[in-house]
């Protein structure tokens, strides 16, 4: 029994953890397979950010019961979804053989071969994390993920991750200097770092702080672009802003998620920043680098959250006018502290109104926002052909914008050069400049 097919949902974090169990299991005589019917082990890797996401794995997991009753098949569930339910998944009835929660997926191959002697299927107690090596992506092997810390210690209040990831660590400056060095090695040409906070990195351990790590990968590294997720506006500091204005390495995009324009909401989700702080930061941003890309969260309907206190966050979204934004009604979480505190008191109703009013009000900024693009020339790598259009090739620039554009495969795994020249839909096309 060692082919194995894993599958990963959620954030990019557990894209790059999947990639470490991977290379975990090949490196010890595993081979991994694309189609559930090679495989003898499969892997599910979860998510537990919003019900929705476990409803999912739980659709999955009858999928996978239904195989089971057909042939031999180790099934392991790792991740936010096992690390918040433990045992009560084993007890399920979906024939899960074992559940590995967020601080044991480096010993993933040995709790395999524990399981096959001892029959221990349970393996979420919190232990000290260790830091997976990083790898190139499969699909694009010019890009990588490096995970620079794990853990988060601010306790939005809607949110569950703290919970399920544990508290904040760093990883060593040193050893992500040598990872991504290792990378390079490779033909990697753009990391992006990853953290559940990453403005906070080195705070825990006395190691150098974010902007300084920024500093140090320019210096010390040959990437070429480094991309970073996610920011906390409370520790988005003006060292930072700096540094993003001044290293040509560092991309011009940046995911800063508001979640609320109403200071009132903020502050009861925990969030210890105000509406004009943050307008204040994105506003030296803008002033030193005008085509900043700028992503963000929105949350509607979040306990308390009155039609002024809405009318506050369409307000903030016309006021900053995002290039982009993922966009949500509050689906409340338990063991969360707003579970604990508040009550769900926005009717379903008035939730769903008031994510169509925000959603069309963004994709009208979105669409103004790529007409001025037209005409911009884009260091761009090229993701994959459309699914459209096969002879259009789907880039992502510099600045994290896609752009569409008629290429070969001669055009994949090196930077291009193109043009942007129209806007259809929500999409910017483009020519590739020679």
């Amino acid at each position: 029994m060692n082919k194995f097919l894993i599958e990963t949902y959620g954030c990019q974090m557990n894209k790059a953890d999947s990639n470490g169990v991977i290379q975990n299991l090949v490196e010890n005589g595993f081979i991994q397979v694309y189609d559930d019917r090679d495989a003898d082990i499969v892997i599910l890797n979860t998510c537990s950010v919003r019900k929705s996401a476990e409803d999912r794995i739980w659709g999955r997991l009858g999928y996978f019961k239904n195989l089971k009753s057909k042939k031999d098949l180790l099934l392991i569930i790792m991740g936010c979804m096992s690390q918040r339910l433990g045992e009560d998944l084993l007890l399920s009835n979906y024939g899960i053989d074992l559940v590995i929660g967020n601080f044991f997926k480096d010993r993933i191959e040995e709790i395999i071969s524990n399981y096959k002697k001892t029959g221990q299927r349970l393996f979420i107690e919190e232990k000290d994390i260790n830091f997976f090596n990083s790898y190139p992506e499969k699909d694009n092997p010019k890009k990588a993920f490096v995970t620079i810390s794990h853990g988060c210690n601010n306790f939005c209040s809607y949110c569950i991750v703290p919970y399920l990831r544990g508290r904040e660590k760093s990883r060593s400056s040193k050893e992500i200097i040598d990872d991504i060095n290792n990378l390079c090695k490779q033909g990697v040409i753009q990391v992006t770092l990853l953290g559940q906070n990453v403005n906070s990195y080195g705070l825990d351990n006395n190691d150098i702080n974010f902007p300084k790590l920024l500093k140090l990968i320019c210096k010390e590294t040959d990437i070429k672009w480094i991309k970073y997720l996610s920011s906390h506006p409370k520790d988005f500091t003006d060292e930072l802003i700096e540094v993003i204005y001044s290293e040509d390495k560092v991309c011009n995009y940046l995911h800063l998620a508001v979640q609320s324009g109403s200071n009132k909401i903020l502050k009861r989700m925990n969030r210890h920043y105000t509406v004009e702080e943050y307008i204040n930061k994105v506003s030296k941003l803008k002033s030193l680098i005008p085509k900043l890309n700028l992503t963000t969260d929105i949350i509607v309907g979040f306990s308390g959250e009155t039609e002024s206190d809405f009318l506050d966050t369409v307000n903030l979204i016309k006021t900053v006018e995002f290039d982009d934004a993922y966009m949500y009604k509050y689906n409340i979480r338990e063991s969360t502290l707003a579970a604990k505190n508040f009550n769900d008191d926005v009717p379903e109703e008035v939730k769903l109104e008031r994510l169509q009013k925000i959603i069309e009000l963004q994709n009208s900024i979105k669409h103004k926002k790529k007409l001025t693009r037209i005409g911009d020339i884009f260091e761009v790598i090229p993701e994959r052909y459309s699914k459209k259009n096969e002879n259009e090739i789907l880039g992502l620039t510099k600045e994290d914008l896609v752009i569409l554009f008629e290429g070969t495969q001669e055009d994949f795994n090196k930077i291009l050069k193109v043009k942007a020249t129209k806007v259809i839909g929500g999409s910017l096309f483009g020519v590739i400049e020679n």
